[in-house]
Formats: C-alpha cells, structure tokens, sequence
C-alpha cells in the first residue's frame, strides 16, 4: 500500500451539484461491497440526479423512511478527482448498531489499493463530532481485511464479534478530539 499524504484531499460533502464524475464512479462501486449499500449503482444519471436530491433531503432530516436517521453524504477528492465516497449517520438505530454503524465507505476500484480507505474513513471519524456525532460505531464484515485493518489504524476498538462481522468503537477517539 502506498503511502497516500492526506493534505492532497479533500472531503467534500454532497452538495446536490455532482456530476459525471461522481456519477462514474458509482457505476464503478459494487452494488453491495462488503456491506456497504451503494444505491446508485445501475441507475441512470437521470435517476441518479434524483437520488441527490433525496440524500440532500436526508441530510436535513427530511421524507426518512422509517427506521432511518439523519445522514449525510461525502466524496473523497484527490485534486479535484473523486476516489471514494462514504457516508455518516447522525445517530445508531437499533438495526445499524449491529449491521453498519455510523460510517460507512467506498472507494472506487480503480483507487484502490492506495491508502485511500484509511484517509477517508480517518477524515469521516474527524468530521463526525461537526455534525454532532458523540458515539461511533462501525461494523466490518469478518472476511473484510483490508476494512479491518483500516479501523485498527483509525483507532477503534473491538467491542463485539460473531461469524458475519466485528463491531468496532470510536467513541474514545471522538472524545478526545471533541
């Protein structure tokens, strides 16, 4: 893995404006990567300026489904070229505490393999105490290594294992930063 310098990024949080290149890199994103549910996969560009518009009613707390909680959407950018894409919920439900967390991610498969995960998961865990964001969880599905690893790095804490996933805590870094 290379040694990837985080101040070449940026985390940019979905504004409704993406284009193209966002949209093409979420055609490249499984639908269903290591538990990470990326929606817009096979959808067409039409369809996928409508899903920004709802992730942006999402992120007011506006038209959730029920069960879900306040989210929001960010794009990892290494000059000006989206690489990844990850997403963070304001609060755990009963369901996301043991399937997700409250970050999720992606990174596109033709950046990985780079460090990009490490700096996007790490910039999502400093920008979570901005959106008011005090306990953090994170679930890893166990044949995930790559993923586990990157959470070790990041400073979490395995507070719970099974056969599908290892769930990890954050709250103790947010603390100290907050």
């Amino acid at each position: 893995m290379a040694n990837a310098s985080k101040s070449a990024f940026f985390l940019v949080e979905l504004d409704g404006k993406e284009g193209k290149e966002i949209y093409e890199m979420l055609q490249r994103i499984g639908p269903d990567e290591n538990a990470f549910n990326n929606e817009v996969n096979g959808m067409s560009y039409e369809q996928f300026k409508s899903w920004l518009s709802l992730q942006m009613k999402w992120a007011r707390g506006e038209d959730l489904p029920d069960g879900y909680v306040k989210q929001w959407t960010y794009w990892l950018v290494e000059e000006n070229k989206p690489v990844g894409y990850g997403k963070l919920r304001e609060r755990l439900t009963e369901k996301s505490r043991n399937f997700g967390g409250n970050i999720g991610f992606a990174i596109d498969p033709l950046s990985r393999g780079k460090g990009y995960g490490y700096i996007l998961f790490d910039m999502l865990l400093i920008e979570a105490p901005n959106k008011g964001i005090r306990e953090v969880l994170s679930t890893v599905e166990r044949n995930n290594i790559p993923s586990k690893l990157i959470h070790e790095k990041c400073g979490g804490v395995i507070i719970e294992e099974n056969e599908q996933r290892f769930i990890f805590d954050f709250s103790d870094r947010i603390r100290k930063r907050g």
